[in-house]
């Protein structure tokens, strides 16, 4: 009989336990994070004829799926780098945004236009200044075209040094916590907190989470980022700049091909022309090339600029400032012909940003990091593709022009550098402008410097700002996908997680339920007490 009692004490202590459980559950239904809590009992095992001995309170866990949770960090983290992805692009593609009246292919457009209507008229000097007034548009607007997408590569930068620091943070607040748990032991309060700021982790970039031994380990790109639990690493934003180095290892430069008084000629960006005598009778035979290396470094116009003569005199010309945004053309001309660098071992100018653990890069596979990182590395960015397109375009006009025209319109080799020679459609001849009339028909003009494919100016641009939709749609279209995808697995993982409030108080009166009749076992014993008491 007092077994019992005992027995039915243990059932009234775990439905009071339980209904505290549920109605906490339904105080923070709406608590971010808040997983849904359940009790945990067993039964006690039996002393003597296998009766049983009651109900055991073994503690409140929080309703959670490892597995699942762990697929929607990663989903979580491609789908933050498609919407920002599609944050950069969107911008982009506003950039390039034309209308009927308005846009870089209307002002090219006008300017062919002008230039065909003063070839009808040469003598017009009203006509010759609308050529002027375009020619001036024409440069300013490509000019525009470009500043912005570098003012958007510079708040892609400022955004990513940002979101490093956001990490940073995040970083230090699981340590606390994870501080907090040695301190105090694990709570289910603690653990709701630290899967918040994982979740926000993920949005950054892919993270894998390990808790094995007891021992906390978060990983970042394969990188650890906290480690011994509540150790961790800073992340930091690296730039490296790669500066253009045209090398010449051609024997065209060798004193042997050149006598006393020959002249070469260097043109840097299609504008400032040097030329050098030749002085190279009893020398080492690459006396012309130490004159070439002289002259550069020497000279205030090609300040930008360093050349030198490596261990096998092999000539090299390279920026001084890396980076895309300071390639430069350098022609060397001898008696008409240009000499050629050796493109098997010159290098290209190149951006590659990145963030890292201690010059460690993260190897990111999504997030908001990787998104900004690739949008300002040469290799993986749209953007710079879409700088590099312009950049080709000026130098193929610049290079047009000068080929068609004895009258020098614009110079440059690079948006840049690109310039309109002032006043100088006033000077053009009928001859120059028979020339330059055609070029707004030409189909035969190379104008990527990456690809052997011939085509005209207006061809060109129209493929440029058919590629910059193309790729904002090809991301939006990703995304969209990608929400689905992350947005079908949060669901599920929800509908185990969040608090049900239907379910909570069909739980309510189960437990109340419970507790009545618990109760009534210990008045039923309490009377038969009574019984035996009184006889």
């Amino acid at each position: 009989m007092m077994d019992s009692l005992y027995i039915a004490q243990s059932g009234l202590k775990t439905s009071r336990y339980a209904i505290d459980v549920t109605s906490n559950n339904l105080a923070n239904e709406n608590t971010e994070g808040y997983k849904k809590r359940i009790v945990q009992t067993s039964e006690v095992a039996s002393i003597h004829h296998n009766i049983g001995n009651g109900v055991s309170f073994d503690g409140v866990n929080r309703t959670t799926s490892p597995y699942l949770y762990t697929q929607i960090l990663s989903q979580n983290s491609y789908s933050n780098y498609y919407t920002q992805q599609n944050s950069t692009l969107s911008s982009a593609e506003q950039i390039f945004q034309e209308t009927d009246k308005s846009g870089f292919s209307i002002t090219l457009t006008d300017f062919f236009t002008a230039a065909e209507t003063l070839r009808g008229d040469p003598t017009s000097s009203t006509y010759k200044a609308e050529l002027n007034s375009q020619s001036t548009m024409l440069v300013n607007s490509i000019k525009g075209v470009y500043s912005d997408l570098e003012e958007l590569q510079d708040d892609n930068l400022s955004l990513l040094k940002d979101q490093a620091e956001e990490v940073n943070s995040i970083l230090a607040k699981i340590s606390h916590i994870n501080e907090k748990i040695i301190n105090s032991g694990e709570t289910n309060e603690l653990l709701d907190k630290r899967d918040q700021y994982e979740k926000q982790l993920s949005g950054y970039g892919n993270i894998e989470v390990s808790t094995e031994h007891d021992n906390y380990v978060l990983k970042m790109g394969g990188q650890n980022v906290i480690f011994n639990t509540t150790s961790f690493h800073e992340l930091s934003v690296k730039e490296e700049y790669i500066s253009q180095k045209d090398i010449y290892t051609t024997t065209d430069l060798n004193d042997t091909n050149f006598s006393d008084g020959d002249v070469v000629t260097l043109t840097l960006n299609n504008d400032v022309s040097i030329d050098i005598v030749a002085s190279v009778s009893g020398g080492t035979n690459f006396d012309l090339k130490q004159q070439i290396v002289d002259r550069i470094n020497n000279n205030s116009e090609f300040g930008k600029l360093q050349a030198r003569l490596d261990t096998a005199n092999n000539l090299i010309i390279e920026s001084i400032e890396g980076g895309e945004d300071n390639i430069f053309d350098l022609k060397i001309d001898v008696a008409g012909s240009v000499v050629g660098k050796d493109t098997n071992v010159s290098v290209d100018a190149a951006d590659h940003v990145s963030v890292a653990v201690y010059n460690n890069e993260l190897e990111l596979s999504g997030g908001t990091l990787k998104s900004l990182s690739e949008n300002l590395t040469s290799e993986t960015s749209e953007l710079l593709s879409y700088k590099r397109a312009l950049n080709d375009f000026t130098k193929a006009l610049v290079e047009a022009y000068a080929q068609n025209s004895d009258t020098t319109m614009f110079k440059g080799a690079s948006v840049n550098t690109f310039e309109y020679v002032k006043d100088s459609a006033f000077f053009l001849s009928g001859t120059d402008l028979e020339g330059i009339a055609q070029l707004q028909w030409a189909e035969d003009i190379n104008i990527d410097s990456r690809s052997s494919e011939v085509t005209s100016f207006k061809e060109f641009y129209k493929n440029l700002l058919e590629n910059v939709s193309i790729d904002t749609e090809d991301n939006a279209s990703l995304m969209e996908s990608q929400d689905a995808v992350l947005n079908s697995m949060t669901v599920t993982y929800e509908n185990l997680t969040k608090v049900d409030p239907d379910e909570e108080m069909i739980n309510l009166m189960q437990y109340q339920a419970a507790y009545e009749a618990n109760a009534k076992i210990i008045t039923a014993v309490d009377e038969m007490l009574q019984t035996i008491l009184n006889m």
